[in-house]
Parts: structure tokens; sequence; C-alpha cells
């Protein structure tokens, strides 16, 4: 049976916590006694370490294993992308502190994690919960981003929806919103398009994507969600062409907007790309 998830005490998700409260609870790591390997990094880039807890630090590169209980913390110009053992997928910025305490539960002390569910109905099926000091977010099919600025948590919804619950109840947050949640429990809500500039970082951390043998279809859904843009077929002869048409080679070290260019080079297809999709049409069509 799995064990029963270890807490904060309760002045760690209460209403106005001192901030020295807060320096404790980050200093805090959540751990389990037998750890088992829950994640893998499958990108690296820059600084990234790990700790057990003991205070030693050492530097990670990518295929390194990550066990429960373990620290990552990524320097002023570390990312990493971690593919947890679940199916979920995190990327971490520069200047974040996480704990992984299960391969469904972690804490994120300070900076930004980016958390993908995956694309589709087997998405909802892994759970997922981030511990901060503002509060626990849960997410209901999603891609999000929750950054900690101080004592503040601003959780930013690219796609699905997220749960934030804590001191102030739970609120739920809408694909293209933005929350921010105090330490107080004040909440306020704004607007954070899929394609904003503010989730170029993930971009630039993105985990290999092996095109071999699958379909340019498949392929631009990747690129869509990745992109924060829908995939439009200009005809139903071009849908058809990109579910049937199968790709070889690979797109490793490419951004996502690199590979839709260098992948649809290969083919008979063309991207027309606008600020909220992408439009795909048969080459020389341009944007008819």
């Amino acid at each position: 049976a799995r064990q029963q998830r270890r807490r904060f005490p309760t002045w760690a998700m209460a209403a106005g916590f001192a901030i020295a409260a807060v320096g404790a609870w980050l200093a805090r790591p959540l751990y389990l006694p037998e750890a088992a390997t829950v994640a893998t990094l499958t990108r690296v880039v820059g600084d990234v370490e790990a700790s057990s807890g003991d205070g030693r630090w050492q530097r990670l590169t990518s295929g390194t294993g990550v066990k429960s209980g373990d620290i990552l913390r990524t320097g002023s110009d570390g990312r990493t992308a971690i593919a947890l053992s679940s199916g979920i997928q995190l990327r971490l910025d520069t200047g974040t502190q996480l704990a992984l305490n299960d391969v469904d539960e972690a804490a994120l002390a300070r900076g930004a994690v980016y958390v993908d569910s995956g694309a589709g109905t087997g998405a909802l099926t892994a759970q997922f919960v981030l511990d901060t000091p503002a509060g626990d977010v849960r997410h209901l099919g999603t891609q999000y981003e929750a950054r900690l600025d101080g004592s503040v948590l601003q959780v930013g919804v690219r796609e699905g929806r997220v749960e934030v619950s804590g001191a102030h109840g739970a609120v739920i947050a809408e694909a293209g919103q933005l929350l921010a949640v105090s330490g107080t429990g004040q909440v306020t809500r704004g607007a954070l398009a899929p394609n904003a500039s503010a989730w170029d970082w993930v971009n630039g951390i993105t985990p290999p994507f092996s095109i071999e043998g699958r379909t340019v279809d498949e392929f631009l859904t990747w690129a869509g969600r990745e992109t924060g843009r829908t995939v439009e077929y200009a005809s139903p002869e071009v849908a058809r062409q990109a579910r049937s048409v199968t790709l070889n080679g690979t797109v490793e070290g490419l951004s996502p907007e690199g590979a839709l260019a260098a992948v649809l080079a290969t083919t008979s297809l063309e991207p027309t790309v606008a600020d909220d999709r992408i439009r795909i049409v048969k080459r020389g069509d341009g944007a008819r």
C-alpha cells in the first residue's frame, strides 16, 4: 500500500504566515525513508545538481535517475527536463529548487516548474501534487507553470485546468489564465496566452521527441502543444496526407519551431505560423 503523504505543519498553509516561517518551510525537504527511482532527467542544460538531503550536491547529466527524496536545484544557467515514471513530464527553470517526495508529489522551494500531464484522455489518470508554501497545485489534465515569487505563488495554465488549494480554499484556473496566490491567501486572476513569451523558457528545455515512425499528424500535435498553438489543416486532403505520411530521422537539438520547419521541409506540406495557430497547407498554396 502507498505510504501516507508526509505533510508540513499547518503553519505552512495558514494565512498570514511570517517570512521567517516561509524560510523554515523552504529549508525542510520532503523525502521518504526508503528511496526508489521515480524519474529520469531527459535533458540537462547548464548547472543542475541533486542532493539526497545530506548537504552534499552532485552535478547531473542527461539520463541520470532521480530517487524519491532527492532535491534538485538549477543554477543561474541551469534548466532540466524530467520524465516521471508515471509519464508526467516536468521542466525546471533557472534558479529553481524542487524536492521529489514521490512519483506523485514534489515540493517547490523556489523558482519555477512546468508540469505537462500529457495530451488525450489518458493524461487524467496520472496524479501529481505540487506542494508550495501558498498552496497545493493539482493538474486536471493540463500544461501549467508554477512559479514562486517571494511568498506569492503564480500559476499559469497553458492547457486544461488546475486546482490550487490552501488557506484561501480551493480555486480553479482555466487555460489562458494566470492565478496569483499571496502568502495571506489573497487570490487574483489575469490573462496569459498559451503562446505568450512567458513560455519561452519552456521551449528552451524541450525534452527529446522521436519522430522515427511517427506520422506528420503526430508530430504536429507535439509541435502545437509545445508552442501553445492550435494545428489547423487547410483541407481534408491535407489532413489525410498528414495522417498517412510517416517520418524518419531526428529533431534532436532543434527548438519546436525549428523542428516544425525542418520536418515539413521533407514533405509536400508547409506551415503558416500565426500567433495562435499553425495552418498546414500544400506546398506552393501559401495562405490560400
